[in-house]
């Protein structure tokens, strides 16, 4: 095997996720019956913010985000085995999906001590859902082609554009968007 490969090679999870796996199994056994494999195939885009809210209260939804924003602080492994296991049972899980897998780790990296205040606690509740705002008419996904601009402002910034094909948009609070500056 290639040495660099050899850094990859997990040969099993840690005890504690597996022990996890259980209590992921138990309470999706309890929320929701087994869906057949062409629902479960596509659970990623079933937006269910009632679902979300209930595996936020379960300390699920921003279960690696630190505990002083309202997250978990868990491993990544646990994170692992409960997104493997929401998608195999066919857990609606698009409400919360951006949020606790893209916005939330992102503001928590970039975000001022402002914003992960803000935000990051409203992803752990299951109150602040997020879709991704990048592409345009005209650009399609030439994403170096956007216009969309962003102006600074006393308060913020003034956004003037469009954007398309904005998965959730219409279910969501808030949008992480490519703009130009």
């Amino acid at each position: 095997m290639n040495h660099l490969l050899d850094t990859f090679h997990l040969a099993q999870l840690p005890p504690e996720a597996e022990a996890f796996r259980a209590e992921v199994k138990a309470f999706l056994a309890d929320m929701q019956p087994k869906a057949p494999p062409s629902k479960r195939a596509r659970s990623w885009m079933g937006f269910d913010a009632d679902f979300s809210r209930k595996l936020a209260g379960r300390g699920w939804v921003g279960i690696t985000l630190p505990a002083q924003y309202g997250g978990a602080g868990l491993d990544p492994f646990r994170r692992f085995v409960l997104v493997e296991e929401l998608l195999s049972a066919g857990a609606p899980v698009a409400a919360h999906w951006i949020a606790d897998r893209q916005s939330g780790p992102l503001i928590l990296r970039y975000g001022t001590e402002a914003q992960k205040a803000a935000y990051l606690p409203k992803i752990c509740r299951g109150e602040a859902f997020f879709c991704i705002g990048m592409s345009e008419p005209n650009s399609g996904s030439d994403l170096a082609s956007v216009r969309t601009r962003a102006t600074p402002a006393s308060d913020g910034w003034v956004l003037n554009g469009q954007k398309i094909w904005t998965t959730n948009a219409q279910h969501c609070q808030y949008m992480i968007a490519l703009v130009r500056t």
